[in-house]
């Protein structure tokens, strides 16, 4: 009765998703030939990772851009390199003598890449701030109630480069182009508040939290008859500079619309700068960044630490980062790395290890790296380098925490609506990337049968709807799942 049962229940997965009679290599002829996607570049893969057989290939080498599937080298990286239990932290030393609760001399604060203090990821609203809060309490436990000199605010770990190359001022100054330093603070995403009215009116900027002294915000945003944010925040790293258009909704007192900090240590310097004030901190020379005075670093070990705040743990941010694809904390990883590793977090660094931890583990033949996120479009990747890189963590010790990241078909994270209902729903495990003209999913497949499949399906190129795509992708997906 269970096996009629078991045999019943696979009849209606494939009657409902017209797998019914026909071959995944049927399956992959029908995406192909599909109009749309015959006019883009394609690049798909399919291998049992227990027996080695190719059950899905087509032009697997083409390398092209990807988006957000890159994250799973990025994530992979950080999580065997640095440990699920590594975490990134932020540091306050003292320069000077107390006396009679007056520090003659400076504090300085050292950010070490954590990308989750004060993240929206990891705080309710409002609670942001908690680690300023605790920055400001450990100073005057040292008996400090003011402080002669300067609050030096040190991000210079992940130097001063800014975004990585192929990232577009179109992007980076959206909150999903934020770029991570030294030191962060709120996901270094910007709020702007804007006040909406009649249709056709432009719309009036009200504030930004959090602020931004030097903003240069130019905006020609207007109300309009039309449901969520239509907008587009442009600029550029370390450039105050922000051009706004698009559209509002109409009569909205305060509307938010989110983009990304030029600066994030002039950013944390001006947020600690309030905490000082409201924990009565009083510096008498004020909170400044590093990098905009181009002050001198001292040497860390001559100097008194007296506090230092850990982040959350890499197994934690790469939870977020797959999950959610969070463009800022996967370039996060990518720093934190480098740092680790060469005492430098800059991009550049970043890049020159990730290269060579790959190359070690798979072909890396055609593939072209320049960030960690995928929001870079001179990214080349193939369908073969992702399922190289998933075959590896699929025998590595890290396996259970990498997958345990990916998000699941018809379940949660990204692909929550994916093969809803379908063969797929449940046995796919896959991280997503979209991009104008940009589809693709890699990840894992556990079959009805037993079998762990790794795949990857990319296309790039098209002029339809991502939905019809995204639809097509999906009937490959329910075909590998009812095997």
């Amino acid at each position: 009765m269970n096996e009629l049962r078991c045999f019943a229940f696979l009849l209606i997965f494939w009657l409902t998703n017209g797998l019914y009679g026909q071959t995944v290599q049927e399956l992959l002829t029908q995406y192909l030939n599909d109009p749309h996607i015959s006019k883009a570049q394609n690049s798909v893969l399919a291998i049992d990772l227990n027996t080695g057989d190719t059950l899905l290939n087509f032009q697997s080498n083409l390398a092209s851009i990807t988006a957000s599937t890159t994250k799973v080298f990025s994530t992979a990286m950080a999580l065997e390199l640095l440990g699920l239990d590594h975490r990134f932290s932020t540091e306050c030393y003292l320069e000077g003598t107390v006396k009679d609760s007056v520090l003659k001399g400076n504090v300085w604060i050292r950010g070490l890449g954590d990308v989750s203090f004060g993240s929206r990821y990891f705080h309710a609203e409002g609670e942001e701030g908690r680690g300023f809060t605790e920055l400001v309490q450990m100073i005057k436990e040292q008996g400090i109630r003011s402080i002669e000199g300067f609050i030096y605010i040190d991000g210079s770990a992940f130097g001063y480069e800014g975004t990585p190359r192929g990232w577009s001022a179109w992007d980076a100054g959206n909150y999903y182009g934020a770029f991570p330093a030294g030191l962060n603070f709120y996901d270094n995403s910007v709020n702007y508040f804007f006040a909406t009215g009649k249709p056709g009116r432009k719309a009036r900027f009200v504030y930004a939290y959090p602020k931004q002294t030097q903003l240069q915000l130019q905006h020609h945003i207007l109300s309009a008859k039309v449901k969520g944010d239509n907008s587009n925040i442009q600029g550029e790293a370390y450039n105050q500079f922000r051009l706004a258009t698009g559209k509002l909704p109409s009569y909205q007192s305060s509307f938010r619309v989110r983009g990304s900090v030029a600066d994030p240590e002039l950013n944390f310097a001006d947020a600690f700068g309030d905490a000082c004030i409201t924990g009565g901190l009083i510096p008498a020379r004020g909170v400044v960044s590093v990098r905009a005075r181009n002050i001198t670093i001292p040497d860390y070990d001559a100097l008194v630490k007296v506090a230092k705040i850990e982040g959350r743990t890499i197994g934690e941010i790469v939870q977020w980062t797959n999950g959610k694809s969070v463009n800022f904390f996967a370039e996060g990883l990518l720093n934190g790395v480098a740092y680790q590793y060469t005492g430098c977090g800059s991009n550049s660094n970043g890049l020159k290890v990730y290269r060579q931890y790959l190359a070690s583990r798979m072909d890396t033949a055609g593939l072209k790296l320049f960030d960690g996120s995928g929001l870079s479009r001179d990214n080349r990747i193939s369908a073969s380098h992702l399922c190289s890189i998933l075959s590896y963590v699929y025998r590595s010790n890290f396996y259970d925490a990498f997958k345990n990241s990916l998000p699941v078909a018809g379940k949660s994270g990204t692909i929550k609506d994916l093969c809803l209902g379908q063969a797929g729903e449940n046995r796919v495990s896959a991280k997503s990337g979209t991009m104008t003209g940009i589809k693709s999913y890699a990840g894992y497949v556990n079959t009805v049968s037993g079998r762990t499949l790794v795949f990857t399906l990319i296309s790039s190129g098209y002029t339809c709807p991502q939905s019809h795509v995204k639809n097509l992708m999906q009937g490959l997906l329910n075909g590998l799942a009812a095997l």
